[in-house]
C-alpha cells in the first residue's frame, strides 16, 4: 500500500508571557491585541505595547469615578481592578459612567492605531462579557467623535454625550412609539422610555424591537455616524435574565452630509 509522503511542519508559538504585541508571523502586516471584561469590576489589556497600558490607565482614571482599586500583571496581560462594580451596578449614575468609560478606551485606541476588530463571547457562564479583538497595521484613522448608546432596563433607549440635532431626530423618529423622553440626572444622558418593553418583548413585539434597530440605524447615519461596537459589558445576576449590548457609535470630526458615511 502506498504511504502518503509526511512534510514537516514548522511549530509556531506565540509568547504571551509579556504585554509587548508578539505577531506570529513576520510577514503578517497586523499586531493583535485583546481587552477582556471580567468578573464585576476588572479589565485585562493582552498584546499591548505599554504606551498603551499607560494611556488606558489614563483613560480609565478620568472617566471612571471611583478610580482604579489595584493593578497587576495577570497571566501575560495587565490587569486594572476598579473601585466598585461597573459592570453590575444598577445605578444610573455609575451605569452610565461605565459605558462611558468603555467608549473613551476605544476612542483612545483608534486614535492611536488599534481598531476594533472584533467582539466576541467566548463564556458560558452566567456572568460572562464580551472579549474585544483590536487590530493594529500602522494606520491611524481620521479623528473621530463618538457617543454611546444603551438598551437600559426593559424599555429605555438612553443617549450618552450625544449632540442635540440627534437627540431631536429621535425623539422625532419615535414619538409614536415612546411614553416620555427627557435628559437624565446623569450629566449628558438623554433618555427615551418606550411603550411596552421592546427589550424583553415577546410574539409580534419581538419584530417591533427590530424596528426600533432599522429606524436607529438609519437616523445615526443620517447625522453621519456609524456603529462602531456593539458590546455586551453587563453582567446579570440571574440566568434567567439577559443583558442587552451597548453600542459605542463613531463619526468622523467635521463630517457633513456630503461626506461618506463610514469608520475605519
Amino acid at each position: 500500500m502506498q504511504t502518503m509522503e509526511k512534510f514537516p511542519v514548522e511549530k509556531v508559538t506565540q509568547d504571551f508571557s509579556s504585554s509587548q504585541p508578539s505577531p506570529l508571523y513576520t510577514s503578517l502586516r497586523s499586531t493583535f491585541a485583546s481587552v477582556s471584561l471580567h468578573r464585576t469590576d476588572r479589565l485585562r489589556f493582552l498584546g499591548f505595547p505599554p504606551t498603551i497600558i499607560d494611556s488606558m490607565r489614563r483613560v480609565i482614571i478620568t472617566n471612571w469615578p471611583r478610580g482604579i482599586q489595584a493593578e497587576r500583571p495577570y497571566e501575560g496581560s495587565t490587569e486594572f481592578k476598579l473601585s466598585g462594580n461597573p459592570w453590575t451596578s444598577n445605578l444610573a449614575a455609575e451605569a452610565m459612567s461605565a459605558r462611558r468609560m468603555m467608549t473613551q478606551i476605544l476612542a483612545a485606541l483608534a486614535s492611536q492605531g488599534w481598531m476594533l476588530a472584533l467582539s466576541t463571547d467566548i463564556s458560558r457562564k452566567s456572568t460572562d462579557k464580551d472579549t474585544l479583538l483590536f487590530r493594529h497595521n500602522g494606520t491611524i484613522p481620521a479623528p473621530m467623535e463618538w457617543l454611546t448608546i444603551s438598551f437600559s432596563k426593559q424599555d429605555r433607549l438612553r443617549f450618552v454625550d450625544a449632540p442635540e440635532d440627534v437627540i431631536r431626530t429621535a425623539c422625532t423618529a419615535f414619538s409614536r412609539m415612546t411614553q416620555n423622553t427627557g435628559p437624565l440626572a446623569e450629566r449628558g444622558v438623554f433618555e427615551l422610555k418606550f411603550a411596552g418593553n421592546p427589550w424583553r418583548a415577546s410574539g409580534g413585539e419581538t419584530m417591533d424591537a427590530r424596528k426600533i434597530l432599522l429606524v436607529l440605524m438609519e437616523l445615526l447615519e443620517a447625522h453621519g455616524f456609524t456603529v462602531y461596537g456593539s458590546i455586551d459589558q453587563k453582567a446579570t445576576a440571574s440566568e434567567n435574565v439577559g443583558e442587552t449590548d451597548t453600542w459605542h457609535v463613531c463619526r468622523q470630526v467635521g463630517w457633513n452630509p456630503s461626506m461618506p458615511v463610514y469608520h475605519a
